[in-house]
């Protein structure tokens, strides 16, 4: 046997008629097993069958998320796609059929986002597409190059993707494969240790396994034996291992927990749908101010120990420097004040906070997009200012660059940008820190602190557990609050995943969550992932839309988790190796010998 540089091997038959020791006259020399050597596999000569094993992988995505979370689809969904990226001859068919698998996923299952901004939706689908390109790129890679099986290469891949995309001012850590399995309650209790990435990976190694075996089973000579080798049975080994070891973990986790009663909660869902537009035509902010004050009435005379409103409910601003440039919002203000005084509630709600800057300053006023909390008895609400703000929907990068400052006004003011049209400057202010507020209920001698996510920070991993994991090694919060806006998408699909992200933030950081949503879904989620009393019509699969209130005694859970405390450990260690792959990869391209000529293209 000798070894070539491109990893494969050849036999070197010797011209000598001499039989090797202890062969048989007219036996076929011995080939390697695993990884099969590429001149062993039946390859994929032709382009077209790379287009259909992606097109078979998005046909197998659609039931992988919200409305349907059809969970067994998560184990076998990428097999084809990571099948032709291993096992095709032509590079560029890959890579461009990778490439329009990535885009064509998320237009289909992003298309939520086409009715706020049609030309956001296509950027951002193209911008995470090309994750598919760089995922194809160093599987491909390591398993042609390197020869680590798929069962390796594209679990740590691909949760390394999955991980680098959710972090950066364009992160978006939705649709991640772990989201799947949301209704398997057992597997997603992982989430403590290792987030929706470590459920992400437990679901890789099942789709590379697959590919393996595939490719195992149509290998050359067909003389071989039928049987499958050493190396191929660890695999299907690692498999099974990983997803009894979820299971059993799982069933433990469910099995231990020792919850206690909390505050009794009280959440309100108003149903006004927004447009991304000046000159909007929106329901009135009078007939919005009716319509939730009338809810709020009706949760206060079940005398809960909170009520919650969602994220702006109506245009108002609460914090004492900004009610003074209207006497709406002094109105607004009175209205929530008049509300606890006579009651030992506390109530939450959303609102904008503005404070002047000395003059001179730019910008003359800092916006916030804030969160209040109206305690009985206390003459002004403390807030909390939100940190991670949305990407050009709720500001505009390059505000504070002298050099670049021309190119935030051309981004504002675009024609592409429906918030900034007409010159109008919207860009907020994020806030300094994560805050934990307190609350005493009547009768209780317990006091339970509480943190508040708004909108799109329950989506951020990193930022929903900062609120709960302390340096002490001790829980800051015993439960959270969601509020959030999301009349924005009309009554879709984006609500109901939506909630399901908020879940998995729940069992990573073994913490209640009550949600109160414009349009959906509000409602309350367990420490375990589960949800209940949403406002819905169906509990399984949540719809959006509908108005009304909620109410449930939470139930907290005291376990301060690996999660809460480390983070994403283990997404990094994956990274990191993704990182060192990706290295090796450039030096082999930069630095390794020119290969011949040979009619087997993209090997």
């Amino acid at each position: 046997m000798s070894e070539f540089g491109d990893g494969s091997l050849s036999v070197k038959r010797s011209s000598s008629p001499k039989r090797k020791r202890g062969s048989r006259a007219g036996e076929r020399e011995r080939v390697p097993w695993w990884p099969p050597r590429l001149d062993q596999q039946r390859r994929l000569a032709d382009r077209w069958p790379i287009y259909a094993l992606a097109l078979a992988t998005l046909v197998l995505s659609l039931p992988l998320f919200e409305p349907y979370s059809w969970w067994p689809f998560g184990f076998v969904a990428f097999a084809p796609w990571i099948l032709a990226v291993c096992n095709a001859r032509r590079t560029l068919h890959v890579h461009l059929a990778s490439l329009l698998l990535g885009v064509l996923f998320f237009l289909v299952h992003l298309r939520w986002l086409f009715i706020v901004t049609p030309e956001g939706y296509v950027a951002l689908s193209i911008h995470l597409g090309t994750y598919f390109v760089l995922a194809s790129w160093l599987i491909r890679h390591l398993y042609r190059r390197r020869r680590v099986p798929a069962v390796i290469a594209f679990p740590v891949l691909w949760t390394a993707v999955e991980w680098v995309r959710s972090h950066g001012p364009l992160g978006f850590p939705w649709f991640l494969l772990g989201h799947s399995q949301i209704h398997a309650v057992t597997m997603i209790q992982i989430a403590d240790l290792a987030g929706v990435y470590g459920l992400t990976f437990v679901l890789a190694v099942v789709n590379g396994c697959l590919v393996d075996l595939a490719v195992v089973w149509t290998r050359q000579p067909r003389t071989t034996p039928t049987s499958l080798p050493i190396p191929a049975w660890r695999g299907i080994g690692l498999a099974i291992v990983l997803i009894a070891a979820t299971v059993v973990y799982g069933r433990y986790r469910l099995a231990t927990e020792e919850l206690v009663d909390g505050p009794t909660i009280a959440v309100v869902q108003g149903d006004f749908l927004l447009e991304a537009s000046l000159n909007a035509n929106d329901v009135p902010d009078d007939v919005k101010v009716r319509r939730y004050m009338r809810m709020v009435d009706e949760a206060l005379r079940d005398q809960p120990d909170m009520v919650v409103l969602p994220e702006t409910p109506w245009t108002t601003c609460l914090n004492e420097q900004g009610r003074s440039h209207r006497a709406v919002y002094e109105q607004d203000h009175e209205e929530f004040r008049k509300r606890v005084d006579g009651t030992d509630t506390y109530l939450v709600v959303g609102a904008m906070g503005k404070e002047p800057q000395p003059p001179g300053s730019y910008p003359a006023v800092h916006n916030y997009n804030s969160a209040y909390v109206y305690i009985p008895r206390v003459a002004e609400p403390e807030r909390y200012d939100k940190i991670h703000l949305v990407f050009f929907g709720e500001y505009v990068p390059f505000r504070y660059n002298k050099a670049l400052f021309w190119l935030y006004r051309w981004l504002n003011d675009s024609d592409f940008n429906p918030w900034g049209r007409g010159g109008r400057e919207y860009s907020l202010t994020p806030g300094a820190g994560y805050t934990v507020f307190t609350m005493k209920p009547r009768g209780d001698a317990r006091q339970y602190r509480f943190g508040i996510t708004i909108c799109y920070e329950d989506v951020i991993p990193y930022r929903f557990r900062r609120f709960v994991g302390g340096d002490d090694g001790r829980k800051r919060v015993d439960f959270m609050l969601n509020i959030s806006n999301d009349g924005w998408f009309g009554h879709g699909a984006q609500q109901p995943q939506h909630l399901v992200n908020c879940a998995f933030r729940a069992v990573e950081n073994r913490v209640p969550v009550a949600r109160s949503v414009n349009t959906g879904v509000s409602g309350f989620i367990r420490p375990d992932g589960t949800w209940h009393d949403v406002l819905s019509d169906s509990l399984k699969h949540p719809r959006a839309g509908g108005m009304g209130v909620r109410q449930t005694v939470l139930r907290i859970d005291p376990r301060v988790t690996f999660y809460s405390l480390h983070g994403d450990v283990f997404a990094a260690i994956c990274g990191l190796v993704s990182a060192l792959g990706l290295l090796d990869a450039a030096a082999r391209r930069v630095l390794g010998p020119r290969r011949p000529k040979t009619s087997d293209r993209g090997r």
